[in-house]
């Protein structure tokens, strides 16, 4: 059984005010630190989609067994490197996770989102802390079709996942990590402060 993980690395990162990819996080940087995690995952078919100044992370991603692709169109929004990256996937996995470079990861918790959702036939797994929705989401490959006309417009993932609510599985987990994003520099420095080693 093949899991894919898309990771997606291609934006300006405008309002971080520099490449939030290349942030120390844990002793590496935020980049490295997605790509091991999801080395030590299920999650064995991994791609990940650059844009913007690509080639100060494909050095970086040498190390790990992943497919890394360049979406000469990143500026058109998101939705075009979650396309590049879901056209890039093994045709055969099972399951297709979508995480951004800025939601540090937990292999515990993407395990187990893959084992509950191929355990309970629904089409889309989020995590949840206290009732509150988090992230990564987890599609199912039923909806590889779906994913591949995401459009921004129409609020792009969020579309998929209101269309198919009667079949989303909320995956309860204790680390309320799962909320975090990393978008501006007060965002970064408080979760240095509450979610890294010191």
């Amino acid at each position: 059984m093949t899991h894919t993980a898309i990771l997606l690395a291609a934006g300006k990162s405008s309002r971080m005010g520099t490449l939030k990819g290349l942030l120390p996080w844990n002793g590496t940087t935020l980049f490295e630190h997605q790509l091991n995690t999801l080395s030590k995952s299920v999650f064995t078919d991994l791609v990940v989609v650059l844009g913007c100044e690509a080639e100060k992370f494909l050095p970086l991603g040498k190390n790990h067994s992943a497919k890394m692709i360049i979406n000469e169109h990143f500026q058109d929004g998101k939705c075009s490197s979650i396309i590049a990256g879901v056209k890039a996937a093994d045709t055969l996995s099972e399951t297709i996770l979508i995480t951004s470079v800025d939601q540090p990861l937990h292999s515990v918790i993407v395990d187990n989102l893959a084992g509950n959702l191929t355990k309970s036939g629904c089409l889309i797994a989020v995590p949840s802390h206290q009732g509150k929705r988090g992230h990564p989401i987890l599609f199912s490959s039923r909806l590889r079709s779906e994913l591949l006309s995401i459009k921004e417009e129409k609020m792009g993932l969020r579309h998929v996942i209101q269309q198919h609510e009667k079949f989303l599985l909320e995956v309860p987990v204790e680390n309320e990590q799962i909320h975090l994003n990393l978008n501006h520099q007060e965002d970064y420095i408080n979760a240095l402060k509450n979610y890294t080693r010191r």
